[in-house]
């Protein structure tokens, strides 16, 4: 039988990922989203409790948000200007040695040649409004486990699925997905992995479960940073500050990426918040008891000793002498508010 789970996101570009695990329920903040606004930065991620069965795949369905094409979902679509566009070649699939993943290869046709914890994914466009995503097969040995001893990675597996859609409301975005009668269907909740703090009380209801879970305002006691793309000025609480690497477009992922060092110390007001260490090439944060860190090259975040994938594989890397990451990613690492300013080209964090 299918089980369908239901809910309604507050979808923002702050908005973290989305974790389907079993049995949680979901907690976002009342937040509003633009018209026209892309919403592929942000992901869905799920973490099987039990085996994936070959042939499984999951029904995503967007209320109030329109689909990008296959085109520009395959990486095929030649138009610039199209929705969702990030670069020939690029799109939103998985990857495989380059290309799209087939989805005739099986896990273990593909993962002992990865160097991940992400599972293979494909994403079918069915109308305007819904997606099919087909998921590669997972042995039941190896969920909740370790891909240690077929790939080297010692962690559980997850698959990554991104929202390829834009709003075409100014409003609340709804989604639902489907299990689709596969074995996928043990999962029986969603929860949000956003570390946005609250401005006001939120409530999501998940239908399956009929459990309402409600978070109070939170206070906000950190700076407020603003990082223009190509500025090598920030605002600190509204006074200008010059910083030696400015924050840059990632063409290969059209991902705007931001000084990890000046906007961590900025936000804190510490110079002792980030630490460097060369032998692993590691950043470690540390604010209010929280340890933050970031590798080179790795497109895995460890917050408080639990890794999470940052959005669209986008890796750690140096440009300028400076670690740079993606200005969600970090705004997620640091409980902070990100918004973003398309004109300006401007990101906010508070």
């Amino acid at each position: 039988m299918k089980r369908k789970l239901c809910l309604t996101l507050a979808l923002v570009m702050t908005l973290g990922t989305w974790v389907m695990a079993s049995s949680t329920n979901s907690i976002t903040t009342e937040q509003r989203v633009k018209e026209g606004s892309s919403l592929a930065g942000e992901s869905i991620i799920i973490e099987p409790h039990n085996q994936v069965e070959t042939g499984s795949s999951i029904l995503i369905s967007f209320d109030n948000a329109v689909i990008f094409t296959q085109e520009v979902i395959d990486g095929t679509c030649t138009d610039e200007n199209e929705d969702g566009y990030n670069g020939l070649g690029n799109g939103y699939q998985y990857k495989v040695k380059g290309g799209n993943w087939d989805i005739n290869d099986g896990f273990f046709d593909v993962m002992p040649d990865v160097d991940s914890l992400q599972l293979p994914y494909s994403i079918r466009r069915l109308n305007d409004h819904q997606i099919e995503v087909y998921l590669c097969n997972l042995p039941d040995r190896y969920a909740d486990g370790s891909m240690s001893d077929i790939n080297g990675i010692n962690n559980r597996p997850y698959y990554s699925i991104p929202m390829v859609a834009y709003a075409d409301i100014v409003g609340q975005v709804t989604m639902s997905i489907d299990s689709n009668g596969t074995s996928i269907s043990n999962t029986s909740g969603i929860k949000s992995n956003d570390n946005t703090k609250p401005t006001e009380t939120a409530t999501t209801t998940v239908t399956e479960s009929s459990t309402e879970t409600t978070t109070e305002a939170a206070e906000n006691d950190m700076n407020t940073v603003e990082i223009q793309i190509g500025s090598k000025i920030m605002k600190v609480n509204g006074k200008p500050v010059e910083i030696d690497a400015a924050p840059y477009i990632q063409l290969s992922t059209s991902s705007s990426m931001v000084p990890l060092r000046a906007v961590s110390e900025a936000l804190y007001g510490g110079e002792d918040t980030v630490k460097w260490d060369a032998a692993s090439k590691t950043v470690t944060i540390t604010y209010k008891g929280n340890v933050i860190k970031f590798m080179i090259g790795s497109d895995i975040m460890n917050i408080n000793g639990s890794e999470k994938p940052i959005a669209n594989n986008v890796k750690a890397e140096i440009k300028d002498s400076r670690t740079f990451i993606p200005f969600r990613a970090l705004g997620e690492a640091l409980s902070a508010d990100v918004s973003w300013d398309a004109n300006t080209k401007t990101a906010r964090f508070n």
